[in-house]
């Protein structure tokens, strides 16, 4: 059984208090003020470091995307490289390394992007012992919160049973664009099940933008509606591969939930999850208020 939300103090049982990055530090983690003046974007799930999976091939294509987020106005990125049975080498020591090149190399460019170190794990019952060695990477390497890939189409098996031995181990999970699942769509009480003990959702901006088409961005739409999406990031593979860029993203969100819920989902939340503190969130909905379903038919969509 997986835990309940109410059931929990501070991130499930264990000890995840970290010092803040220097930018978490100067935005603070809720403070309403830091989000309209000076806002710091933080995009939590991004393929930028390259060589390492099936992102950018080359030090010049990670610079490029660099450059495509400043401009986006995103101040900062969580390298999220695949660790999974075609990329078992990327270990929490190889990330490290090639992080440490990377902000080398911004610093010769003057790109003033801040980079944190992170993984997109796939499904493994061994994750929490790996991670709690510091064999492998968790987001921004605080051992308190760990990105998970869920897969496209299925449904991998016994997947309460992982998500509760993460859970047990002091390790929370944040689940990648689970709005793109075939079998998630249809049953949708699966993810609700799993939100409402404690699993946070990231979805996938172009998502929202329609790039992945209709029925995945009508999902993800609703998605928000249900208050079952935590964060947003772009999963950007490339610059021109679902490129590192959230403000249409945020242009959507804000039209469908309002300015003040896309603020937690934009700036409050990654910065907690950065820092190992677990978001404040709002208990799911099991089925959508409704209120935005002319709203979405005015929403733009690409083929």
């Amino acid at each position: 059984m997986l835990y309940e939300r109410s059931e929990r103090a501070g991130n499930y049982g264990g000890s995840c208090s970290v010092s803040l990055p220097p930018i978490l530090s100067r935005a603070g983690l809720t403070s309403s003020q830091s989000r309209r003046k000076g806002v710091e974007v933080i995009d939590l799930h991004c393929h930028i470091l390259p060589g390492l999976d099936d992102g950018p091939q080359d030090w010049e294509e990670s610079v490029q995307m660099a450059r495509m987020a400043i401009k986006d106005s995103i101040s900062g990125i969580v390298c999220t490289p695949h660790l999974t049975p075609v990329y078992p080498e990327n270990d929490r020591a190889a990330i490290l390394a090639s992080l440490e090149q990377f902000r080398s190399r911004l610093e010769q460019a003057h790109i003033p992007l801040e980079l944190y170190p992170g993984a997109e794990l796939a499904i493994d019952p061994y994750l929490p012992e790996r991670i709690d060695s510091g064999e492998i990477m968790s987001i921004n390497d605080t051992r308190c919160f760990a990105l998970i890939e869920m897969p496209v189409e299925i449904i991998p098996p016994h997947l309460d049973r992982f998500f509760w031995s993460m859970q047990s181990k002091g390790v929370g999970i944040v689940l990648a664009h689970p709005e793109r699942n075939s079998a998630l769509m249809k049953d949708k009480s699966l993810l609700f099940k799993w939100v409402s003990a404690g699993v946070l959702v990231q979805i996938t901006a172009s998502s929202l933008e329609g790039e992945m088409g209709r029925s995945t961005r009508d999902f993800a739409i609703g998605l928000l509606e249900r208050r079952m999406v935590h964060v947003v990031a772009s999963d950007s593979h490339g610059p021109t591969r679902r490129r590192p860029a959230l403000s249409a993203a945020r242009a959507v969100v804000e039209s469908v939930i309002g300015k003040e819920e896309a603020d937690k989902i934009f700036y409050d939340n990654p910065r907690r999850l950065l820092a190992g503190v677990e978001p404040d969130c709002a208990p799911p909905l099991l089925q959508s208020p409704g209120k935005t379903s002319f709203l979405k038919r005015l929403l733009p969509f690409r083929k």
